[in-house]
């Protein structure tokens, strides 16, 4: 091994470490949201935890493999990763499961607990955030203030926690890399609303990933994110109930999956909020 494959690999071992130093922090000062607010939901058993397989499954699904490198299979990570075959198993049984259909009030709700828990979290690391979308509610979630209190950067946060377990067979994709899901309809109206009220501003699209193998917070720019729009690749999932409330659609239901391994990391993004 050369010097320099050593200090990459090295960088690459620091990065992981300090992101799952940092996911812990989020997900125990987040603790109330398990204990509370889903006290009496069915959660998955390991719905916000994170344990030795989930670092080995962040490390190999994410850290261990480059932007358009090859993406190993489920089948081969199961032969890497002790209990990952049975733990995606539980998994299927879970989430493969009908359960009531979402209803759209209580996942906003939700939605909120989880924004205002990445609010906390970040004041604690010193960066200035606060909710963007009272006065505007086309406006990312997030609004990031520098020392004179204007707005500096925006994020678009999204809690995922239900993985896309058909993946491969609906778009061929496997499911640690193919489940983080956006709304097609919702982000195109966001990037209008973000470029034509506050032009070159930065806006990160971050994504709370807590799936039963993969866990950890990864974000998209918005550069990023008009590439793939313009790609026009797309998935539209079947409507159900929550999406309408008095027969007006209130839900989306046209999806894209931006790739994980063209994604930041969660030392990443710490790293941009705290130098912008």
């Amino acid at each position: 091994m050369s010097n320099k494959d050593l200090f990459s690999s090295n960088k690459i071992d620091l990065r992981l470490n300090h992101s799952i130093s940092l996911y812990k922090e989020l997900i125990d000062s987040s603790k109330d949201i398990r204990e509370d607010f889903l006290k009496n939901v069915n959660k998955f058993p390991n719905q916000l935890m994170f344990n030795n397989l989930n670092a080995e499954c962040l490390e190999k699904m994410y850290f261990n493999i480059l932007p358009g490198g090859p993406i190993p299979t489920m089948q081969e990570l199961e032969e890497q990763i002790k209990g990952l075959k049975d733990i995606n198993k539980e998994a299927y049984r879970f989430f493969m499961k009908k359960r009531n259909d979402s209803i759209k009030g209580l996942d906003v709700q939700l939605g909120n607990k989880f924004d205002d828990a990445l609010i906390t979290f970040l004041k604690s690391k010193k960066v200035n955030a606060g909710r963007a979308d009272i006065r505007n509610k086309r406006l990312p979630d997030i609004q990031i203030l520098d020392k004179s209190k204007n707005i500096k950067a925006y994020i678009e946060h999204k809690y995922h926690h239900a993985p896309f377990l058909l993946s491969w067979k609906l778009i061929g994709r496997e499911s640690y890399e193919g489940s983080i899901t956006m709304d097609l309809r919702k982000v195109e109206r966001q990037i209008i609303e973000c470029e034509s009220e506050l032009p070159n501003r930065p806006v990160y699209f971050v994504h709370w990933v807590d799936f039963h193998h993969l866990k950890g917070v990864f974000f998209n720019t918005l550069g990023q994110i008009k590439n793939y729009l313009e790609l026009g690749q797309e998935f539209e999932r079947k409507e159900k109930k929550g999406d309408y409330k008095l027969s007006k659609k209130v839900g989306y239901t046209e999806k894209f999956y931006p790739p994980l391994h063209e994604m930041g990391d969660f030392s990443e993004l710490l790293e941009q909020l705290c130098n912008e």
